[in-house]
């Protein structure tokens, strides 16, 4: 059998380009992953430094090392899936890394470095491997736990709730279950945890008189990772969250057993179904927050704020009971990751210039893992009453006048809160291998 030489390789591809080096990243760790039996090497060059194994290294333009987010120290060698961490993401001190993607069945990353760096590769522990979640609500782990872990989790918006940020984080969920015991592609739905925010408002009781009594807690926000399919706002024109007819079908059909989804216009997921009936026990019915504003050119920050206002049309409620809803234009914004500096710089431009080269040359959107193409927010205009927000091509912007929201269609996410004592029974997080949840 012919032995594998990366000095070989990498010569063959310096040579087919001097002036570009695309350099095949997992070629190297997939040998850090499976040769953890042999000795690993240290090879300096120029006073920089490459780790391996099997054989020696040798790069004149690429030195990688690895660091994990609960140790001072860079390590030379991957964890193991066994130790809890899953990877995060690979940064370039001079910025050349082309793209990234991590294979979680081959335990292997796959990268392209357009030229001479020192690259550090990321690895994370979710807050649900540590002994100090275990039996611990999922809300209450991520607001204790989760400033560990700033690589995914950050705690920045107004009220310090614990939000998911970058382009992939460990944030999928097993949802919608026929067999939450036993959940499988066939049998599940994945969804994504936005976070784990503050004191929201669950109804606990409404009177004979239509007095509601609600309850305070720390609950965790998901929403679905595919659209359910593509809907008009509201059919009537009218941008109230309460009478909008998205609203109703979510709240009804959507809850119904047995729905055929007939009432999504075009492009149905084609695994649609309802919410299960066992689904529907460990939702919460809350008190949503509709507040308007009359422009999309704000902040992430400033969209938080008025999202929980009071400025509304006349006629119209800020706040409205239900179980489903959307997402907020906050929750797009206040989840970019890509690293403290392009985040606190996106976190200062308005989400309207998010994908505008003007005035944003890392393009924001490209650093969020939230979808940023067509789909619907809740919030509605406080000019217009035919005017809601949405996200166009990466930004966000009205849907309106010329195109009205009883003819503009645009991806419907459902988004809700579990009950707070939803707990993580297994999983990673990952895509392959999402987080299970308890159901009694």
């Amino acid at each position: 059998m012919r032995m594998f030489n990366p000095e070989k390789e990498l010569n063959k591809i310096q040579k087919g380009n001097k002036n570009k080096v695309i350099l095949g990243v997992g070629l190297l760790l997939l040998i850090v992953a499976i040769g953890s039996s042999y000795a690993l090497y240290q090879i300096k060059y120029n006073k920089r430094i490459i780790y391996t194994t099997v054989e020696p290294f040798f790069s004149k333009d690429i030195i990688l090392s690895v660091k994990l987010d609960d140790q001072e120290k860079s390590t030379n060698k991957f964890p193991t899936k066994e130790e809890g961490y899953v990877y995060s993401h690979i940064e370039c001190e001079n910025g050349n890394i082309i793209n990234d993607r991590w294979d979680t069945d081959t335990w292997n990353l796959n990268a392209s470095i357009k030229g001479p760096d020192k690259c550090t590769v990321f690895f994370v522990k979710s807050p649900f491997h540590m002994k100090s979640c275990e039996g611990k609500e999922m809300s209450e782990c991520l607001l204790e736990e989760g400033e560990k872990f700033t690589n995914i989790l950050a705690f920045d918006d107004p009220d310090q709730n614990g939000r998911y940020i970058g382009t992939n984080p460990t944030n999928y969920i097993w949802f919608n279950c026929d067999d939450y015991s036993k959940p499988t592609e066939e049998t599940c739905e994945r969804w994504r945890i936005i976070g784990s925010f503050k004191n929201i408002e669950k109804v606990v009781s409404v009177s004979e008189e239509g007095e509601t009594t609600y309850e305070k807690q720390n609950l965790v926000k998901i929403i679905r990772e595919n659209r359910v399919g593509i809907l008009k706002w509201d059919i009537n024109n009218i941008s109230n969250w309460e009478t909008a007819s998205l609203q109703i079908y979510l709240n009804n059909n959507y809850l119904t057993e047995g729905d055929d989804g007939s009432w999504i216009d075009s492009y149905k997921d084609t695994n649609y179904k309802p919410l299960t009936k066992t689904t529907q026990q460990i939702i919460e019915k809350i008190k949503w927050n509709i507040g308007g504003w009359h422009t999309s050119d704000i902040t992430a920050a400033e969209f938080y704020t008025h999202e929980r206002g009071e400025v509304v049309l006349e006629g119209y409620k800020p706040t409205w009971n239900g179980f489903i809803g959307l997402m907020y234009p906050s929750d797009f914004g206040f989840n970019v990751g890509g690293g403290e500096q392009m985040r606190a710089q996106c976190l200062d431009l308005t989400l309207y210039r998010w994908a505008d080269p003007t005035f944003n040359s890392v393009h924001c959107w490209e650093a969020d893992w939230l979808p940023g193409y067509g789909l619907w927010f809740m919030m509605p205009n406080s000019k217009y009453p035919d005017a809601v927000l949405s996200i166009h091509s990466h930004y966000v912007g009205w849907a309106s006048q010329g195109y009205s929201i009883k003819e503009w269609t645009a991806g419907a996410y459902p988004t809700l809160y579990l009950t707070h004592d939803t707990k993580i029974t297994s999983g990673d997080g990952t895509y392959d291998n999402p987080y299970v949840i308890n159901v009694n």
